[in-house]
């Protein structure tokens, strides 16, 4: 019985885990046995296990997209991603140092703070589009993923 347990154990550990995401009991997110998500107090850190690179982002979400867009080859995207990720972060506390000199200074300098908080928002709100495009992006590359190994192990 053991043994019978050891090979399912060995199949589920080889052939399934690949190609899965999961939370484990610690909190870490594993998805293709190739990346682990670490959640802390502001961030989320990427570690891919094939050279140990670390790569912070400020969500899960943005963090998994970036993952599964790299597991799929989507080099690109993915710096993109990446890319976007910092952006925005960095732009939104540009907006609020802006949004708390709105209420300072003189008419014409809270005037100033308002117009570059305004345009923050405005970039902030344009990447996040284009943020929203690569996480659906990278969804499709995994739906497509997980059909191609429906169809890669229904013909046997």
């Amino acid at each position: 019985m053991s043994n019978d347990f050891d090979g399912l154990s060995g199949y589920f550990s080889k052939h399934l885990l690949g190609k899965l995401i999961y939370n484990t009991d610690e909190g870490v997110y594993i998805l293709y046995e190739k990346y682990q998500i670490t959640k802390n107090k502001n961030t989320c850190v990427v570690e891919r296990f094939t050279d140990g690179s670390l790569f912070v982002f400020s969500k899960l979400r943005i963090a998994a997209t970036w993952a599964i867009l790299d597991r799929y080859n989507k080099i690109v995207e993915a710096k993109r991603v990446i890319d976007l990720d910092s952006k925005i972060a960095s732009l939104q506390v540009e907006a609020d140092i802006h949004k708390k000199l709105q209420n300072k200074g003189s008419l014409e300098s809270r005037e100033i703070s308002r117009d570059k908080y305004l345009a923050g928002i405005a970039k902030q709100k344009q990447f996040q589009w284009e943020l929203d495009k690569y996480i659906i992006l990278a969804k499709k590359c995994q739906d497509k993923g997980y059909e191609n190994e429906l169809t890669r192990t229904s013909r046997k």
